[in-house]
């Protein structure tokens, strides 16, 4: 094809589209919507799965773990990597050219000069982190060996997005003494604005230099997550060999820590962060948004059937006068691709604007996604819209054009332009409605699943009101707080002044972060047998203070509150939820009896404690946990929740802050007096995450909230298309076919039997398409059976309500988008018809 021709073929579908602007703007509007959902999310899947990190060969950067095999699947598993571990093993592997780690995504407490102490996201690395990870300081100098070790003066890396806000990107920044975790630090460097990792650090310090080696036995001992370089000659098998025998060489020699841990897990480190549902839901969001365009270009080819029917004379006429078939078939994807082009320019118009608003979202959520999941229209992304829009304009055009140009010209001259329509044409765009339909019965279906499950996350009963009560994190460092006596008179002294405070009418302090996230432990029940550590129960423990259930505005089922004279060191004792009570104990009174919990490996068991108390059904976690049946119980604030009683009471590093407000009080109005508090009893500690429960729980679900608006808006514009598409060719047919009802109305046919054979027509579709959408819905559903449940809160893929609501729904939008062609055909003119006859 000249390039003459083609440009001859640009010249006339610009002006045929000009024409038909109706026409052209209903078709580009149908496909930039699909394309805007498809482009923008295969931005997100570029973004979170396939770009990756920028790093260097980033594809050899893999995720070193050993783990339980009793216990282990890809995406649940029990993991151990203490400090000693990683020391050992860096000396032993040998698949892996480099080995670093971090603890990331953690809590640094700073100030400098005359600022109010912040508390920032901080990331604990070892001093060749940027090294193996190929990176180096934009400013500054890299950390070095002599920087991590214990005791030394912090050395202090800046993200460039911190540098830039809170020193105004002061060139003279490097050398500023600060303080840090309660000792001397200096900054030494600023990273590229590029570099963002392990998730969206503001600073990173040596890891040595606050949390040294100790020993594997070491209650306190210290755990990393590490990362690897793998050496170019070796596969992800062959290391994860070599690790699996190290790990049983460390059960042999360590079996107090280690016995359980004995098969190794070397995987991309992209995975660690994707997880096992992540990728799964991705894409199926994205097989969503194919499903809309698919919807789109359906709806546009029964939109070029039509067109291609009144076109049948012209056609005719230019066959006539020489053109061939293949010009003729040219010539109209020529037309389809203009469409998909301007689609297109809309479609990517749209998609950089919400991509923009995903970044900004994505960086305003309480637990933000890692920074370097960025979602932009890069090359690949663009690639991908011009790839779709090849593919929408063939599949909008082709089929239309091609059957069109078989019409022959005879024929089509002598009717004269009755508008007859060939019966391969009216098979082909029943069959592309009874599509769309089968597709938005199973897009729409998918949508009410995960909006089901959004609202059981989010009408949960945690058993107290979770807008009434204040939380407050705070975390104690080493260089303030270096040991469990320092830290046992903070809390001491800060409870007093939160609940000398006129302003609160209750305080305490519990380990629970943000009223939503607690730990777990396997726990013994005092009389009972267990042949294996996995037959051992899992429950959620939580410490709390005296006055924990005052805030909470909870009384006692049974026995009694804890008071300030319960601590290990005396007698360990335990409240129970009513959870705890009715599966373990049933109708059994539970006060006096006695639990105790055991180390993840088995060993290390904690003191008997005694139940003195039974709390009302109080939910401690999130519904993003999965795994618990709700079972917990309550220990003294102080005590040590998981392992063997200090000789000296030991609490957390971290806890919260819990404050109720007198009656008629907001209690967001009380984040000042509750640093006013704290800052009496420590000035230089940053409390953070100034939260109501309700306002944590909603961040952490917020990323789901998001998705299932994201799939409810697929459905709606599913619902919408095909609709829209179900019109379409309802009132092409009606069209075509007034001079038939106005012949049937002229023989005696009255209005409802019209009427009722247009509303027939149509509802076969709808039959067919409808049985086929639930039937395929209900095939998917019972194949992912396992991986669906896992996705959704408190829902079966199968829940037959949301079967029969998508069945209802898409029957009364057909019935709504039939009526209106039906209705035209019962007002056919019968003398009109027989004129035409």
């Amino acid at each position: 094809m000249g390039l003459d021709t083609f440009l001859q073929d640009i010249r006339i579908g610009l002006r045929v589209l000009r024409k038909e602007r109706g026409f052209c703007f209903l078709a580009v509007a149908v496909l930039a919507l699909g394309i805007c959902a498809v482009t923008t999310q295969f931005a997100v899947v570029n973004g979170v799965l396939l770009r990756g990190f920028s790093f260097p060969d980033a594809d050899r950067l893999v995720s070193v773990q050993m783990v339980d095999p009793a216990t282990f699947t890809p995406a649940s598993y029990q993991s151990r990597f203490t400090t000693a571990d990683f020391v050992d093993l860096r000396e032993q592997a040998q698949s892996f050219s480099a080995m670093t780690g971090y603890l990331g995504n953690t809590t640094v407490n700073l100030s400098f000069g005359n600022d109010a102490p912040r508390r920032l996201q901080g990331g604990y690395v070892p001093w060749d982190f940027f090294r193996v990870l190929g990176v180096s300081p934009a400013r500054g100098r890299d950390f070095e060996a002599a920087d991590d070790r214990p005791g030394v003066t912090a050395a202090i890396m800046l993200s460039d997005a911190f540098w830039r806000s809170a020193f105004g990107a002061d060139p003279q920044v490097i050398g500023r003494p600060v303080r840090i975790n309660g000792r001397a630090g200096e900054i030494v460097g600023v990273m590229p604005p590029s570099f963002a990792f392990p998730s969206y650090e503001h600073v990173w310090i040596p890891y040595n230099a606050e949390y040294p080696v100790r020993p594997r036995h070491d209650p306190q001992a210290n755990h990393i997550s590490v990362v690897a370089r793998l050496r170019p000659d070796v596969s992800l098998d062959q290391a994860e060999e070599e690790v699996s025998a190290i790990a049983r060489r460390f059960a042999t020699d360590f079996p107090a820590t280690n016995a359980d841990y004995t098969l190794g897990y070397v995987q991309p480190l992209i995975h660690l962060f994707t997880g096992a549902e992540l990728p799964t839901l991705l894409y199926t969001m994205l097989t969503f948004c194919a499903g809309v365009l698919l919807i789109a270009c359906v709806n546009v080819m029964n939109m070029q059937f039509a067109r291609a029917t009144l076109r049948a004379k012209e056609l005719a006429i230019r066959s006539a006068l020489g053109a061939t078939r293949w010009r003729l078939i040219r010539q109209m994807l020529t037309e389809s691709l203009l469409l998909a082009a301007l689609g297109a320019v809309f479609g990517v118009a749209g998609a950089y604007y919400a991509t923009d608003w995903l970044n900004v979202a994505k960086a305003n959520l309480t637990n933000p996604l890692p920074g370097w999941m960025v979602f932009n229209l890069d090359p690949v992304v663009l690639a991908v819209v011009v790839g779709t829009t090849v593919v929408a304009a063939l599949v909008a055009g082709f089929v239309p054009a091609w059957l069109a140009s078989r019409a022959t010209t005879a024929n089509v001259l002598k009717d004269g332009g009755r508008g007859n329509t060939g019966r391969s044409v009216r098979i082909v765009t029943r069959g592309l409605v009874v599509a769309q339909i089968l597709l938005t019965t199973v897009l729409l279906i998918g949508a009410l699943l995960e909006l089901h499950s959004i609202r059981r996350q989010q009408t949960l009963d945690y058993g107290y009101d979770t807008t009434g009560i204040l939380s407050a994190r705070l975390g104690l460092m080493k260089g303030d707080y270096p040991d469990g006596p320092a830290k046992t008179r903070f809390y001491e002294d800060l409870l007093r002044s939160l609940q000398a405070s006129p302003q609160f009418e209750y305080a305490a302090l519990t380990s629970r972060n943000r009223m939503s996230l607690s730990r777990s432990a396997r726990i013994e029940i005092e009389g009972q047998d267990y042949l294996r550590n996995t037959d051992r129960p899992v429950a959620i423990v939580e410490n709390v203070s005296a006055g924990y259930f005052d805030v909470l505005g909870l009384n006692l089922l049974e026995g009694r509150d804890f008071t300030e004279l319960d601590t290990d060191q005396r007698e360990p004792v335990a409240i129970i939820n009513t959870t705890f009570a009715q599966t373990h104990f049933g109708r059994e009174g539970p006060v006096g009896r006695r639990i105790r919990t055991i180390h993840p490996t088995g060993e290390r068991p904690g003191p008997w404690r005694r139940i003195i108390g039974v709390s009302p059904a109080v939910r401690m976690h999130s519904p993003l946990d999965r795994e618990s049946d709700g079972s917990g119980f309550f220990v003294p604030f102080s005590a040590t929740a998981v392992g063997p009683t200090p000789a000296t009471a030991n609490p957390a590093n971290f806890s919260t802050i819990i404050v109720r407000p007198h009656p008629g009080q907001r209690p967001q109005s009380l984040a000042l007096a509750v640093q006013e508090a704290t800052g009496r009893v420590d000035p230089h500690l940053p409390l953070y995450y100034f939260l109501t429960p309700e306002e944590a729980l909603a961040g952490f679900l917020t990323q789901n909230r998001f998705i299932a608006a994201m799939f409810g808006l697929f459905g709606l514009v599913a619902v919408t298309l095909a609709s829209v598409g179900l019109y379409g060719i309802m009132s092409f047919s009606v069209n075509q076919r007034l001079s038939e009802f106005g012949i049937r109305m002229a023989l005696g046919a009255d209005r409802l039997r019209i009427l009722r054979l247009v509303l027939t027509q149509g509802g076969k579709q709808l039959a067919v398409g409808l049985g086929l959408g639930l039937t395929t819905a209900f095939v998917i559903a019972t194949i992912g059976g396992d991986t669906l449940r896992a996705a959704l809160f408190e829902t079966s893929p199968r829940d037959p309500l949301v079967y029969l609501s998508v069945a209802v729904l898409l029957t009364v939008v057909a019935l709504l988008a039939l009526i209106v062609p039906a209705r035209r055909a019962t007002r056919a003119d019968p003398m009109v018809a027989l004129r035409e006859e």
